[in-house]
């Protein structure tokens, strides 16, 4: 696999770290038996699996995988757009530090919180461009689609017909910080 310029990729005990211009991310994979082999004369990353069975040789791309979304992360970054949805009582939801408030979700009065770690971004859009929409951005896109998912499973419909209670928070769209040329 290639590595972009600008993109600097290491590997050592199964421990890949890859910086960039938005900064650096580290990665661990060592429960996959792989071998990981890089050159940075020629700019690129290879792994290998000795005598893998099928299911052993399936690692090698996920493991791929993480290391091109890796690659992305550090010089494209990640977005995720979520936008609430409401028939009846309308969601209000707040960033204030380093906690999202999700309140009035069907009416009811618990305030649901959810932490936001530090290397995430996250705000509310301006809401005469586009209504009820929350953006969260980051490098690691495990993080951003693990706190896009906490937050879309804490405002789910329970013991009700889910095909009439369509309210909640849901992600629209799922792009990069810094967009294509």
């Amino acid at each position: 696999m290639a590595v972009p310029e600008g993109v600097f990729a290491t590997v050592k005990d199964r421990v890949v770290t890859v910086k960039g211009p938005r900064g650096t991310l580290v990665k661990s994979l060592r429960h996959l038996q792989l071998d990981f082999a890089v050159s940075q004369k020629m700019k690129t990353i290879s792994a290998i699996r000795w005598f893998g069975y099928k299911t052993d040789v399936s690692c090698l791309n996920t493991a791929l995988a993480h290391i091109r979304n890796m690659i992305t992360g550090v010089t494209r970054g990640f977005r995720f757009k979520l936008r609430f949805a409401s028939a009846h009582f309308p969601i209000n939801v707040g960033v204030e530090g380093d906690v999202i408030e999700i309140r009035n979700f069907l009416g009811e009065k618990r305030v649901r919180k959810v932490p936001i770690p530090s290397d995430l971004k996250i705000y509310r859009t301006d809401p005469t461009v586009t209504k009820d929409e929350l953006v969260i951005e980051g490098n690691d896109l495990e993080e951003v689609s693990k706190k896009a998912a906490a937050i879309h499973n804490l405002c789910l419909v329970k013991n009700k017909d889910i095909r009439k209670f369509l309210d909640g928070i849901y992600v629209m769209t799922k792009t990069n910080v810094v967009q294509d040329e």
